[in-house]
């Protein structure tokens, strides 16, 4: 597995448009036993509402979460994000190499197909198989125990609280 591949996650949404922001699926079957694509997204209309422009419209003929067309402003990637950010699921994703688009989704493996090692290098956070990398597990396991931490020294029963310094 090179680095500098042309990585396409396997299960990205065939609906998206070309371009490194979409949302991902997974192949189930239809009613009538056929396979058919289906978007993981839970259709709660959220990340549309922060890229209504970017986002297919949910409404009674789609029910699927995908990108129509890619940000082409520094305005409507932040829309991506803003709409990656409220995706209760994490079934948007950027699959991009552009570093400051990877800072401003926190260098996170649950949104990103590659993420910057402490050296600033890029590296890929899914297999072949569209499993995260070991390095993207332990990059995800690193960066939500800090937010556990974050939560946990300003929440009111944190260690910081007068409540358990008073137990």
């Amino acid at each position: 597995m090179s680095d500098q591949d042309d990585f396409v996650n396997p299960r990205r949404f065939p609906k998206n448009v070309e371009g490194p922001f979409y949302t991902t699926g997974c192949i189930s079957k239809s009613d009538n036993g056929d396979p058919e694509w289906c978007g993981d997204c839970l259709w709660c209309g959220a990340p549309e509402a922060e890229a209504p422009t970017l986002l297919a419209p949910l409404d009674d003929s789609n029910l699927d979460t995908y990108f129509v067309r890619q940000p082409e402003s520094s305005e409507e990637v932040d829309q991506a994000i803003n709409a990656m950010k409220v995706c209760c699921v994490d079934a948007l994703r950027y699959g991009g190499r552009d570093k400051k688009i990877i800072s401003k989704l926190d260098n996170d493996p649950a949104w990103c197909d590659y993420v910057m090692t402490e050296k600033g290098s890029l590296v890929r956070t899914l297999d072949d198989e569209g499993h995260l990398t070991k390095y993207a597990f332990e990059k995800a396991n690193e960066y939500h125990r800090n937010l556990t931490l974050k939560f946990a020294m300003g929440h009111p029963d944190g260690p910081d609280s007068e409540r358990s310094s008073n137990s």
